[in-house]
C-alpha cells in the first residue's frame, strides 16, 4: 500500500475524532442550534400536511395516499348527490305551499298528480300523470301547477293514467282574456318550441307587451281567470281585421313534475269509488 493511501484513513479518523470532542465539549452547538433553526418551518409544514392528510407517524406510502385520495371523492360525491336531493325537496315543498294557497280560494275540487313521462318534441307538447277515470278525472279538465297557472288539459283519459296536452301544444286551444276582463278576447293557441299565441284578437282590443292572459271561463271544464301567460309581443296590421300576440308561458314543461286537475265538484266520485 502506498502511504499516501494509509495516511488517508487516518487522517478521516483523526478529523471526526476532533468533531465529535468539540460537539462533546459544547463548541459546536451554536451551529446545530442553527441548522435546527434553518430546518424547523420546513420540518413544521411537512407536518402539519401530513397531519392534516390523516397521517401520525412513518411508513405511509403512495398506495395509501391514493386510497385516502379516493375516500375523500367518495364523501364529496356523496354530499353532493344529498345536496341535490335536498334543493329538489325544496322546490317539490314551494310548490306544493303555492298550490295550496291558490286552492284555498278555488270553488273547484280538484286532484293531485305526479308527472310520470313527458314528450321530447316540442311540437307535440304533453305530459302523462299517474292519475285517470278511477280518480274521477275525464277528458277537458284544466291542469294547473303553482299559484293557479294554466298549463293544458287533459285529452286522453285511461283508468290509472291520463295525457295532458300542454298550451304549446301545436293542437291545443283554449280560450283566453286579459286578466280582469270578463269578456271573451280571443284564443290561444299552441306554436310548440314552448309557445303560443293568441289569436282572433279584435284591431280596437287594446293589448300590450306583460299584459296577463287568463282563461276565459266559457268551455265547461275550464275555469276563468286561471293565468296562461305573459304577452311578449304584438303584430298588428291596420288592414287585417285582428291581430295577433306572442305569449310567453309562466311554467315550463321540463320543470313540471307535480300538477293539480281542476274538477268541478259536482263530478267528485263518491266514498268508496
Amino acid at each position: 500500500m502506498k502511504k499516501g493511501e494509509t495516511q488517508l484513513p487516518i487522517l478521516i479518523v483523526g478529523v471526526i475524532s476532533i468533531v465529535l470532542l468539540l460537539y462533546l465539549f459544547g463548541i459546536l452547538s451554536p451551529i446545530a442550534d442553527g441548522v435546527r433553526a434553518l430546518f424547523l418551518p420546513v420540518q413544521r409544514a411537512n407536518a402539519f400536511v401530513m397531519s392534516a392528510l390523516g397521517f401520525h407517524g412513518t411508513g405511509h406510502n403512495v398506495v395509501e395516499l391514493e386510497k385516502r385520495a379516493k375516500d375523500l371523492e367518495a364523501r364529496v360525491s356523496t354530499l353532493s348527490v344529498d345536496y341535490v336531493k335536498i334543493r329538489s325537496l325544496e322546490e317539490e315543498n314551494r310548490h306544493l305551499r303555492e298550490t295550496a294557497k291558490f286552492l284555498q280560494n278555488s270553488t273547484y275540487d280538484h286532484v293531485g298528480a305526479r308527472v310520470i313521462s313527458r314528450s321530447t318534441d316540442l311540437r307535440d307538447s304533453y305530459l302523462v300523470i299517474d292519475r285517470g277515470s278511477n280518480d274521477g278525472l275525464e277528458i277537458g279538465m284544466a291542469v294547473v301547477v303553482d299559484d293557479g297557472v294554466f298549463i293544458g288539459k287533459i285529452t286522453q283519459l285511461y283508468s290509472r293514467i291520463s295525457r295532458v296536452t300542454l298550451v304549446s301544444d301545436e293542437q291545443s286551444r283554449v280560450a283566453a282574456t286579459k286578466a280582469g276582463e270578463t269578456k271573451l278576447l280571443g284564443v290561444v293557441e299552441g306554436r310548440g318550441t314552448q309557445l303560443a299565441q293568441m289569436t282572433l284578437i279584435p284591431q280596437n282590443e287594446p293589448l300590450n307587451p306583460n299584459d296577463l292572459i287568463v282563461t276565459a271561463g266559457i268551455e265547461e271544464k275550464i275555469p276563468p281567470n286561471l293565468v296562461i301567460g305573459i304577452i311578449n309581443r304584438v303584430d298588428s296590421k291596420p288592414t287585417d281585421p285582428f291581430k295577433i300576440a306572442t305569449l310567453e308561458p309562466l311554467s315550463l314543461r321540463d320543470r313540471i313534475d307535480l300538477v293539480i286537475v281542476l274538477r268541478p265538484a259536482v263530478l267528485r266520485p263518491e266514498p268508496g269509488l
